[in-house]
């Protein structure tokens, strides 16, 4: 189906009004799917995040991947099945589940467990412009902490006389 082919003109408990500007012909017991439209985040802010990332892993003398992990685990999105917060059982432990450069989670405690238990976070490529800017803030702060430059090169550009220091 095309895109933006029909808009909601209310709403009230159940029922949902839609607009459409040629007519469909529905019947009472068609599904009929609605997806709320986010926008996607940026290249440029997937790129920033991931410069971001390297010069934190740098300063903290760990792996990208690692590095990574930790922020999406900690400014990043849970993954979700259903209402449900997606958790997986492994043998592996959490030190080797950090390295993982295709599965984003944090260990979480199960009583009596016989087994790792993590919760799962969604990668950056699900995100949309929102949840983009909430992990860069996030980003943005550790850097901070460990006195990273954070400015983006077009910012550097901008500011006049600016000397890049030799740390």
């Amino acid at each position: 189906m095309a895109d933006k082919i029909a808009k909601i003109s209310g709403v009230s408990g159940r029922h949902l009004w839609v607009e459409s500007e040629r007519p469909y012909d529905f019947k009472v017991g068609d599904v009929i799917e609605v997806k709320l439209h986010k926008d996607k985040r940026s290249l440029n802010a997937n790129s920033y995040f991931h410069v971001l990332c390297d010069k934190l892993r740098q300063a903290l003398k760990i792996s990208f991947a690692e590095c990574k992990n930790n922020l999406i685990t900690s400014y990043g999105q849970i993954e979700y099945i259903g209402e449900t917060p997606a958790t997986i059982k492994t043998n592996i432990p959490a030190d080797k589940m950090a390295q993982s450069e295709t599965l984003h989670c944090k260990p979480i405690h199960v009583e009596g467990a016989d087994a790792y238990w993590y919760r799962l976070y969604r990668g950056t490529h699900t995100y949309d412009t929102r949840e983009m800017a909430l992990l860069i803030d996030g980003t943005i702060e550790e850097c901070k902490a460990q006195g990273i430059e954070t400015m983006t090169p077009y910012e550097l550009k901008r500011l006049e006389g600016y000397e890049p220091s030799n740390k």
